[in-house]
């Protein structure tokens, strides 16, 4: 019925999934919390970078999700007559494991990668762009 809506407690969101490819396990992927316009509990963003939801009458604001996780951005409140925004998902990252004889060569669109070396590995991160790599 009309006015029902969001009443409530916005679903929180779910939890992402965790990868050990860095070294240490690390959760990515973690689902927004949804919005709710009256009383109801704010819902919480999911484990790996997930954004917490709005409250409206509460007075607490969506947040986004995590940067290089992937995770889910806050859900604010459509529903309202001054309507409080939702929030936008974190930012991906793209994760490359390799042996560590071998180089990687990244060209300038890329974010600025981060390689460190995980037992007879290396680990390079690019947390952003768009441009080709070369092994060597």
């Amino acid at each position: 019925t009309a006015g029902t809506r969001g009443q409530y407690t916005g679903g929180n969101g779910g939890d992402g999934v965790a990868s050990s490819i860095t070294g240490s396990s690390v959760t990515r992927g973690g689902g927004g919390g949804g919005g709710v316009y009256t009383t109801g509990g704010q819902s919480t963003g999911g484990a790996g970078g997930g954004g917490n939801g709005s409250q409206v009458q509460g007075s607490l604001q969506a947040t986004a999700g995590t940067v290089n996780t992937g995770g889910g951005g806050g859900g604010g409140d459509g529903y309202s007559v001054n309507g409080v925004p939702a929030k936008a998902g974190g930012s991906g990252i793209v994760i490359i494991k390799y042996p560590s004889q071998y180089s990687i060569t990244a060209g300038p669109g890329l974010t600025t990668p981060i390689t460190t070396t995980v037992g007879d590995y290396k680990v390079t991160q690019f947390p952003g762009g768009t441009d080709d790599i070369t092994f060597s």
